[in-house]
């Protein structure tokens, strides 16, 4: 199927999708964005746009700007990693509404050079004023980016970063709320060092998990991991089969 074509899951095409949400005075939408591999996941919610990281190979800038122009931009980085932040310079300009609502957590450690431009891309975007909405924990004692990866959890949905299986185990029973999680967005693109089963154990009530990511670059994702979820008989989407995937609330 064509990279970008979109996949639109309504509520009712899947039995008691996100049925513990209250009422809204108008439908959130959450976009996981086909950028290869990487992450950026969007939020839109009334006048809103929240952004759960801003990177990947390529954006659909077009797509972005249409849904999210008009909306204050609100940026969370889950980590240093170039896949998860690279167009946070660009956004800067094509969505001229935007602050930074979670900075990546300690600072960036990949060579000086590439580290500065990541840093200086950060620190010109204005913090937030705003209040945020999400269940959140953080670990900045880890040896790698990737395990110091914030953990997001809005209502039905739950975005780990590059979490290893390693600092799930801590988070996995300290974040609150995960009996609560029906979306996951798998850790590390898929990497069979996340989505552990104890991780998996503590979502009840996962309905569909989403791996943002090439498979011809890593691997993502890995066999392991569909097996695991394949067990629980919870389905996977794959950006790079369907293109961006829409969710409707």
């Amino acid at each position: 199927m064509a990279q970008n074509n979109s996949l639109r899951i309504l509520c009712f095409l899947i039995p008691t999708f996100f049925a513990t949400l209250g009422a809204r005075e108008t439908p959130a939408q959450i976009v996981i964005w086909n950028v290869g591999q990487g992450q950026w996941v969007t939020i839109r919610e009334q006048d809103r746009c929240w952004h759960l990281d801003m990177g990947g190979e390529f954006a659909p800038w077009p797509k972005i700007i249409e849904a999210c122009r008009d909306a204050l931009n609100l940026v969370s980085v889950s980590h240093w990693d170039s896949d998860h932040l690279s167009f946070v310079g660009r956004a800067q300009s094509a969505l001229p509404n935007i602050c930074l609502l979670h900075r990546p957590p300690g600072q960036p450690g990949d060579g000086q050079r590439r580290a500065s431009i990541k840093s200086k891309a950060i620190d010109r975007l204005p913090p937030c004023a705003t209040a945020s909405p999400f269940n959140r924990w953080v670990n900045v004692r880890a040896r790698t980016s990737n395990d110091n990866s914030q953990v997001l959890h809005w209502h039905g949905l739950l975005a780990p970063g590059d979490s290893s299986a390693k600092v799930e185990n801590k988070w996995a029973v300290q974040l609150k709320g995960l009996a609560q999680i029906q979306v996951l967005i798998l850790g590390h693109h898929g990497s069979r060092t996340s989505t552990s089963e104890l991780l998996l154990s503590r979502l009840p009530n996962l309905r569909l998990a989403i791996a943002s990511a090439r498979a011809n670059r890593y691997g993502h994702p890995h066999p392991e991991v569909l097996q695991r979820l394949r067990a629980r008989r919870t389905p996977v989407l794959q950006t790079q089969d369907w293109g961006h995937i829409h969710l409707y609330l």
